[in-house]
């Protein structure tokens, strides 16, 4: 699995239930290079040294200078309407600069031969095969990207490119204090090679609002940052964080989206060390973006755009353009840079129940019991630090886990799975073997002066895996094996945590920057690929182990247990989904603090419509089980949680879709319905796939819930009543305890189960409900299912079914019904069948219904229809999933 700085961190901090310690963690402006970067107001002069350009098939190579510095600019037309630009140190350089190549499917993504090349005396102009162009401008130098004759990017615009290269330490100068060495609270950053920063600008032009680069808790459309704090990319172990802040927090995706209704572009950053961003959206003059093409289609001179200025301390400019031009296009691509999400596990896609910490076997036992006894169904249960002997991974503690086989077993006979915590900080002890062989076999990160690192987390003194070391990484990964992790079995599976690296009493909690990592780079140039190279060799190692791990979920970190928490995970998690990691969730009921019964059933009816359904919180916390709870509580959490469980079927295709086509699984409004352009930045509601529409109550105390029903000539059906409502517009709901804003979008089908039992194993192979909604004109809805055995990787060898289902008006009297195999290459035979089918918006009088299957002899339908709300319901259709048949409907 390869996506960019996927990581698995939810970082718990020493300490008390405190808010975060803002002072604990750098501004822009205590941060050298950043205050360096911004200071650059004026153009910095560089310009393409025109007798150096080199074309070739897919693009050129050329020098850039100014009145300081040479480097090298290579572009290069990579597949699928895709741009990659490059800025180097000269062959002169000093040292080499890190990639983060490792972060993409391909080390060297596949070229595209250009289609033509054109060399001006001020432009070099580059036609690609897909009918986009690349216009490199001479003077200043800058890049403007065209679709289809339109200006939709251009980097460099605002001459702003900054590259500090590498230089032989001599006397300092004032102006080069800050240079080699760096000191904030009381702790010195060496910078012995000095500092190698880079930035420059990208202007998404037309566009009105920019989204991604997360993990920040902000709003999903991203603000004007010029008289406040760039957004701040560093891994960083923040608890109880806050809302509505830039600040950096556990997880970087450098990569944003600018959104156009006809031209939307992205842009990857492919840089691996601390990196800020700066958001200016401001208008562009049309007759300044370029002399030859205007846009014809937009009659005011002033276009919308938005301005991003990146900043990293270190690496190269390394910058990918995605050209789109339509949303299914930005994610497409982006998928093929940076890899998909594999299908999960089903069980993973079940609720999952965890704590830091249950006590002992005991406390294990009696919870998953506790959820069989009341009811509540529930795959996974999940065991924190204090599982291990004092702290040392890999281990039982000897007393109060001293036969994990039998409390597996014990799980595994009900279906579920157990989930321990695998940090990558080791115990420094001569008696631990982990330690031990680590020391051993020089797999450890080193400090300045070439000695093991050394920091203090949650066992004490703690070394630190080097994962930068490919043999490390292979041996991290051989520790997963039965024979070595001992008392687990196949129905154990890994959570990674602390992975920023955490380290605390690190620099902002985190490991030095002059530490030492395998070759020859510093701390500074990978930090945020360090938690990614812990999960992918934490990744490998199951997989070799049993074959049966497919995937990892990332959740949002120490949220609070307020209504501000709450809120704030929706525009996290679009932003994470936006950026191409789709498996994403928060902390059910905050993890600090003790949520009131309102707050938690509020924060479980959001959660299940959030991919990864999770309630975790803190040691300090009261005890969270559904069940210990007012009764009406507890029902209202166990209707939500069954709820979860009964759109699994339509959760897992959406998923297998994702990893065939890179569309998130919990999607922005933009993403459906780009002709809706108020739509774009809403961040209270959420689309899952492309037919459900989610707007949990959010607000305490709530007696109505407003909802916005998106896009044009639509019509959306309240799941529970039926009722059809037009868009664009708004509709009010009550807000009862039950409540949960859920619409059916007319032209969709979806798969419910129709009965719901208390794992997904059990579930597996039960009866489904086909759920039709309509479109405007009454005459067409389709969707699809996705079947394997839910846990192997026997879908690989084609033992899968990928079935799609059609809704249609053949003419006046005659509606149809009908299944098709949408991948003969799955050769999955399922058993699982259609025990009901609801239409909604059968604008129809039904006379008479019949099913076909394969002997073409029809068989009489007994259906109901609702003359007031349109709804027909047909109930025991004998059909299968995974078998041809069509329904007429005669009226």
């Amino acid at each position: 699995m390869k996506v960019m700085w996927r990581l698995l961190v939810v970082c718990l901090l020493l300490g008390t239930l405190e808010a975060v310690d803002r002072q604990n963690f750098k501004t822009c402006d205590q941060s050298g290079f950043c205050k360096r970067h911004r200071a650059v107001t004026s153009p910095t002069g560089y310009e393409v040294v025109q007798d150096s350009i080199n074309i070739n098939d897919t693009g050129l190579y050329a020098l850039l200078k100014n009145k300081d510095t040479t480097l090298k600019l290579t572009i290069v037309t990579l597949q699928d309407s895709t741009v990659r630009v490059l800025i180097d140190e000269n062959e002169a350089a000093l040292r080499k600069r890190y990639q983060p190549l490792e972060a993409l499917v391909e080390r060297e993504p596949k070229q595209q031969k250009v289609k033509k090349t054109k060399e001006e005396a001020s432009v070099t102009k580059i036609l690609t095969t897909d009918g986009n162009r690349v216009v490199l401008q001479h003077k200043p130098f800058r890049v403007d990207f065209y679709v289809k004759d339109k200006i939709v990017s251009s980097i460099n615009a605002k001459e702003t490119l900054h590259f500090e290269v590498f230089k032989k330490k001599v006397l300092l100068t004032d102006r080069e204090k800050g240079f080699w060495e760096e000191t904030w609270k009381d702790i010195k950053d060496t910078k012995p090679h000095g500092s190698s920063s880079v930035g420059v600008d990208i202007a998404f032009v037309g566009a009105k609002h920019v989204f991604g680069i997360p993990e920040h808790a902000e709003s999903y459309s991203l603000r004007d940052t010029k008289a406040y704090e760039p957004y701040r990319l560093y891994n960083l172990d923040v608890f109880e964080y806050e809302t509505n802040s830039p600040m950096a927090l556990y997880g970087s995706i450098p990569y944003l989206v600018g959104v156009h209704q006809k031209r939307s572009v992205g842009a990857l950053w492919l840089n691996a060390a601390e990196t800020w961003v700066d958001i200016e959206p401001t208008t562009a003059d049309k007759g300044r973006l370029t002399k030859e093409v205007l846009d014809a289609d937009t009659k005011p001179r002033q276009v919308p755009q938005h301005n991003a200025r990146f900043y990293s301390e270190s690496g190269l400019i390394d910058i990918f353009i995605t050209l789109g031009p339509q949303p299914n296009d930005i994610f497409r691509q982006l998928a093929a840079l940076t890899g998909v999400t594999p299908l999960p596990p089903a069980f993973a896609l079940g609720y999952h129940q965890s704590r830091w910490n249950y006590k002992d076997q005991k406390d294990v036992k009696e919870v998953h019991e506790g959820f069989v006894k009341n009811d509540i169904p529930l795959d996974v249960l999940w065991l924190d630090i204090e599982h291990t002997d004092t702290k040392a991974y890999f281990t039982f503690d000897k007393d109060n886990f001293a036969k994990p086989e039998e409390m597996i077993k014990d799980l595994s006979e009900q279906n579920r799975k157990l989930i321990t915590i695998v940090d990558p900080h080791i115990k420094k002890d001569s008696k631990y073997y982990i330690y031990k062989e680590a020391k051993k076999n020089k797999y450890l990160v080193k400090d300045a002066k070439d000695a093991i690192y050394e920091g203090n987390c949650w066992p004490g003194d703690s070394t630190y895996i080097d994962f930068l070391n490919p043999n490390a990484r292979k041996w991290w990964s051989d520790q997963f094996a039965f024979d070595k992790y001992k008392g687990t079995s196949k129905d154990v599976h890994i959570w990674n945590d602390m992975n920023e690296p955490s380290v605390f009493n690190g620099p902002e909690i985190t490991m030095h920057k002059d530490a030492k990592h395998h070759g020859g780079f510093e701390h500074r140039d990978v930090h945020n690929v360090y938690g990614f190279h812990q999960h992918s060799s934490t990744f490998e190692g199951l997989k070799a182990r049993s074959n049966n791990e497919r995937t990892a979920a990332v959740w949002t970190g120490d949220n609070k247990a307020d209504w501000a928490h709450l809120k704030q995970s929706i525009p996290m998690l679009l932003s994470l989904s936006t950026a191409g990691l789709p498996f994403v969730g928060a902390d059910v009921g905050g993890f600090f603090g003790n949520p009131d019964e309102e707050l938690l059933v509020r924060w479980y009816q959001a959660g299940a419509f959030q991919p990864f359904f999770r309630g975790h919180s803190h040691q300090d916390t009261k005890r969270r089980e559904p069940w210990l709870f007012a009764s009406n509580t507890t029902d209202a959490i166990r209707n939500a949680i069954k709820t979860r469980y009964a759109f699994i079927p339509y959760w897992y295709t959406l998923f297998y879709e994702h990893a065939k086509t890179g569309k998130p699984v919990m999607r922005p409004f933009w993403m459906e319905f780009i002709e809706d352009e108020p739509s774009w930045d809403e961040d209270r509601q959420w689309m899952v796939g492309n037919g459900l529409l989610v707007k949990p109550v959010l607000e305490e105390k709530a007696k109505e819930l407003s909802i916005y029903l998106p896009g044009k000539r639509q019509v959306w059906y309240d799941w529970e009543t039926h009722k059809a409502r037009p868009s664009p517009g708004a509709v009010q709901i009550p807000a009862e305890l039950n409540t949960i804003g859920l619409y059916h979008r007319g032209g969709t089908i979806i798969p419910k189960l129709s009965e719901v039992k208390l794992t997904t194993k059990e579930n597996h192979e039960q009866p489904i409900t086909l759920y039709i909604a309509v479109n405007q004109k009454g005459d067409f809805a389709n969707g699809t299912i996705y079947l394997d055995d839910g846990e192997s990787y026997s879908y690989e060898k084609g033992d899968y079914a990928y079935w799609g289902f059609t809704f249609k008006r053949e003419h006046d009297y005659l509606h149809t019904i009908t299944n098709k195999n949408l991948d003969k290459n799955g050769k999955f035979d399922s058993d699982v069948y259609i025990d009901k089918i609801v239409i909604r918006g059968a604008k129809f009088y039904p006379r008479n219904a019949h099913i076909f299957l394969d002997d073409f002899s029809p068989e009489d339908l007994d259906f109901e229809f609702n003359r007031e709300n349109f709804v027909m319901e047909i109930a025991n259709p004998g059909a299968f999933v995974t078998r041809e048949f069509r329904i007429d409907l005669h009226s």
